[in-house]
């Protein structure tokens, strides 16, 4: 489990965040703030952190809504059910709910890798390994093929896992993580994170792994290298698909 110095910093980087004290992330409430870090985002996202809800909503929302959370108990708040109905929307624009971990240095568990960084060199196997994944899937791993904090786990020329991250406010490492299809069940994803989280560390980072709560392996993977729950969150879209 992550320290207390880790999670207040945690704590404080995600105040800044949504534009709040961090006393409010440890508090009891259902906080609605407007979109602060969020400004360009249209939907709403909803964060649940220990017994408190935060909501961050575009400048848009009318006041008669952002009244109802506010009123609302915060498990009440963070239900599906309650968020489609207060902002007026089909339950299908509140996604599944995610599952947001932390780990330091200190609880990291890592496992023996030969997943390396990558360099410009390796950019047609990356490329490759994008197509080989599909469109979605290599959506959902958070990658970018041309990111300098890449790292890929090779079988001869071919990459046949890789994991980078993001850094996040200068102190959080959002760690993606992607396997070729041909290539899944054989433990490539926690070699080649381990590789990833441990760059992180070296770069005084604190790493984070979001995940849809649905997707159990991602999860306990997650645990399995480290990571502890530190909140949980829904995206509420707002407006239509455009054509």
């Amino acid at each position: 489990m992550a320290g207390p110095d880790t999670i207040r910093k945690i704590d404080g980087f995600w105040a800044g965040y949504f534009g709040c004290d961090p006393a409010d992330l440890n508090g009891t409430k259902t906080l609605v703030q407007p979109h602060k870090a969020l400004k360009t985002f249209d939907g709403v996202l909803v964060f649940r952190h220990a017994e408190a809800c935060l909501v961050s909503v575009p400048g848009v929302v009318p006041e008669i809504e952002r009244a109802k959370l506010r009123a609302a108990a915060p498990a009440q708040a963070f239900d599906p059910d309650f968020l489609a109905k207060t902002f007026v929307v089909w339950k299908d624009r509140v996604s599944p709910p995610a599952w947001v971990g932390v780990c330091d240095k200190e609880s990291f568990k890592p496992v023996a890798t030969t997943a390396r960084l990558l360099t410009p060199d390796d950019e047609a196997a990356m490329l490759r390994l994008a197509e080989g994944c599909g469109e979605v899937a290599w959506k959902q791993s958070k990658l970018a093929s041309d990111r300098n904090t890449n790292f890929g786990l090779f079988e001869g020329n071919e990459i046949v896992a890789a994991s980078g991250y993001l850094v996040m406010g200068g102190l959080l490492a959002y760690i993606g993580v992607v396997t070729h299809p041909a290539h899944r069940g054989k433990g490539h994803a926690k070699r080649v994170v381990s590789g990833s989280m441990a760059h992180a560390f070296g770069k005084g980072l604190i790493a984070m792994w979001r995940t849809p709560q649905e997707h159990g392996a991602a999860v306990k993977l997650a645990g399995q290298l480290g990571f502890t729950h530190y909140a949980s969150t829904y995206d509420v879209q707002l407006t239509e698909d455009e054509f």
